[in-house]
């Protein structure tokens, strides 16, 4: 009964189609909304990393960079490496988020290696990522939980309050030659 007269109140049905789809906008609009942070935090946290990873590639030896080898010094680079991945993502000496900080929880350092002329080629596996590098550098991966929207949590049910996220990066110094 109530179903025949649906069709008919054209005023009704016109207010529930668009509450329909205001709340099928909005939540779809939230969905993207998340997506796009969680990609601007994976975005800015590599950039983050490759600065980090820059400053420890640039840790070189200088009395064999003075005989043309280019020699990473290991203890001198992880130390630079870890004051600028604290000062970019504004953690605390435990590599805890400080206010303000990108990340929602602490940064985890899961791989960090400085690799010279003498390990290469130096292949290395992290999980189903595996990398080969041919040249001194410094690689790095990181993770840190992410917060999950309320509606990222609904529309995919199971999905914890934060996920983990990963970000990797390999970064050799760069030198410029004073002939040219």
């Amino acid at each position: 009964m109530i179903l025949s007269r649906v069709g008919r109140d054209q005023k009704g049905f016109a207010s529930v189609t668009f509450l329909v789809l205001l709340l099928a906008i909005m939540a779809i609009g939230s969905l993207l909304a998340d997506v796009a942070r969680l990609y601007a935090i994976k975005i800015a946290s590599r950039h983050y990393l490759n600065l980090s990873l820059r400053a420890a590639a640039a840790q070189l030896n200088q009395d064999e960079l003075r005989n043309n080898r280019i020699v990473i010094d290991e203890s001198a680079a992880q130390d630079k490496f870890y004051e600028i991945l604290r000062a970019n993502f504004k953690l605390d000496g435990s590599n805890h988020p400080l206010p303000g900080s990108l990340v929602d929880g602490p940064v985890e350092v899961c791989y960090f290696r400085v690799v010279n002329s003498n390990m290469l080629p130096f292949l290395y596996t992290f999980g189903s990522y595996s990398e080969t590098i041919t040249r001194p550098a410094v690689t790095g991966i990181i993770k840190f939980p992410v917060r999950v929207s309320f509606w990222g949590r609904i529309v995919s049910s199971g999905v914890p309050e934060s996920t983990d996220m990963y970000v990797h990066s390999t970064v050799a110094p760069e030198l410029i030659s004073k002939l040219l």
